[in-house]
C-alpha cells in the first residue's frame, strides 16, 4: 500500500511542476532568446514617381521594422528584365511605414448601425 501513496505522490508532483517548468523555461530562456535576435528582414512593395526617370513605376524594396528608409531595391518596372541597374536614387525618397493586417476590420461593429455612449 506504501508504494501506491508513493506512485501517486509522485504523478500529481509531476503533472503540478511540469507546467510550472516550462512557464520558467519560457520566460528565462525563451523570451531573453527571442529579443537577442535579428529583427528579419522584408519585401515591400509600392508604386513611386521614380525620381530619376521621373515615369511612375513599381518597385520592390528590401525593408526592415526598425528602418526608416528600404536598404535595397529588388525589382523595379523600370527594367524589363527585373534587375535594377540604376543608381538606386528612390531609396532615400521611399520611406517604411506599417499598416494594419487586411484581416482586421477598420470599423467595429455597431448593433443596427448605431453605437451606444
Amino acid at each position: 500500500m506504501d508504494w501506491l501513496i508513493t506512485i501517486f505522490a509522485g504523478v500529481v508532483l509531476v503533472v503540478v511542476l511540469a507546467p510550472v517548468g516550462m512557464l520558467l523555461l519560457t520566460f528565462f530562456v525563451l523570451v531573453p532568446l527571442a529579443h537577442l535576435m535579428p529583427q528579419p528582414s522584408t519585401l515591400a512593395r509600392t508604386t513611386l514617381t521614380c525620381p530619376v526617370s521621373k515615369r511612375t513605376v513599381n518597385a520592390t524594396f528590401v525593408t526592415s521594422p526598425a528602418a526608416e528608409h528600404p536598404t535595397d531595391v529588388v525589382q523595379c518596372s523600370l527594367f524589363a528584365d527585373g534587375r535594377v541597374r540604376c543608381g538606386k536614387g528612390c531609396l532615400l525618397h521611399a520611406e517604411v511605414g506599417w499598416a494594419p493586417s487586411p484581416m482586421v476590420p477598420r470599423f467595429a461593429l455597431l448593433a443596427d448601425g448605431a453605437a451606444p455612449r
